[in-house]
């Protein structure tokens, strides 16, 4: 079957051969210019690139901040005109701007990484780490030394809490003083300023007796260190918080908020 498939198929090409070259014959002489079809096509020479704008930038006789006011200000105004004058001419001014920024910002961030490892003292992570990996380390110091501070406090102070056995908020604090008591030793002596005791939490509560308008306490609920053999007193809480919070400014108060590293 392929012997007689093969010779039909040649026999059917020779005519369109022959009209071919008559039609090359034709066009001899002439200006010809092939067809160019969708396989295969010429390709037009590359487009010479625009010369892109380039905004004047003179800022060597200026300090440092004068340089980064006077940029920034071409930014903005660049920024402006592109917006409320699209042109592409306007576009690649600010977008010339934008990247000298990008550029300062890329050289000074390797070169910040540098500088740590140049001059490891400044670096932060060295004495408090961001990483998640050690943030159980740094939550058992924090317990460590408001551990110190609670042993501090029992040393040389009282803790008054004052509350209103009327008021839902201050019964819910009483819960977490009680808790949190319990958890660092501490001796709480509560006082009730409304005449009513909450015996669930604090059966023991004593009646104010002008301790508070004493202490200058107008706002409820409220706990004070108390040191009675100098007679002076300092503000813990006020209102609600949660006993890890009440850990956290019980450390902050003892050591005068010193800042933690």
């Amino acid at each position: 079957m392929n012997k007689l498939i093969f010779p039909l198929i040649i026999s059917c090409m020779l005519p369109h051969v022959a009209d071919a070259k008559e039609q090359e014959s034709y066009t001899t002489g002439f200006d010809y210019k092939p067809a160019i079809g969708w396989q295969f096509y010429n390709l037009p020479e590359k487009e010479k690139e625009k010369n892109m704008p380039v905004p004047e930038m003179t800022l060597s006789p200026l300090s440092a901040m004068e340089q980064m006011n006077a940029i920034q200000q071409k930014l903005d105004e660049a920024k402006a005109t592109a917006i409320m004058n699209p042109t592409t001419e306007n576009i690649a001014i600010y977008k010339t701007y934008q990247d000298y920024f990008t550029e300062k910002a890329t050289l000074f961030s390797s070169q910040w990484e540098k500088t740590l490892l140049e001059y490891p003292h400044l670096d932060y992570n060295l004495q408090n780490s961001h990483y998640n990996g050690t943030a159980e380390i740094k939550a058992v110091k924090e317990k460590e030394e408001q551990a110190k501070a609670a042993n501090l406090i029992n040393q040389h102070y009282g803790i008054f809490f004052f509350y209103r056995g009327n008021e839902p908020l201050d019964n819910k604090l009483a819960e977490v003083v009680k808790s949190f008591s319990l958890a660092y030793g501490l001796t709480i002596i509560p006082i009730s300023v409304d005449g009513r005791i909450n015996a669930a939490v604090y059966p023991e509560s004593k009646f104010d007796q002008g301790q508070a308008a004493m202490m200058s306490v107008k706002h409820f609920p409220a706990i004070f260190l108390v040191e009675p053999k100098k007679e002076e007193y300092k503000p813990l809480a006020y209102g609600f918080l949660s006993e890890d919070d009440l850990a956290r400014r019980m450390l902050n108060v003892v050591t005068d908020f010193k800042p933690r590293i």
